[in-house]
């Protein structure tokens, strides 16, 4: 391999491995469970949520 293609390599290597370390530090600091719209409302749980996703169907 040339020298520029293992510095492209490298790049985005790092560039990808770098979203998923920034992706996971991210979720550390917020969890899904705390964020979005609906946050944590008691409207929110698992129980409510699939009981209006029966309800529909």
């Amino acid at each position: 391999m040339s020298g520029s293609a293992i510095m492209m390599m490298v790049l985005f290597i790092v560039i990808i491995w770098g979203g998923l370390a920034a992706s996971i530090a991210a979720l550390r600091r917020a969890p899904d469970d705390q964020v979005g719209v609906l946050g944590p409302s008691e409207h929110a749980t698992d129980e409510v949520l699939i009981g209006h996703e029966l309800e529909e169907s």
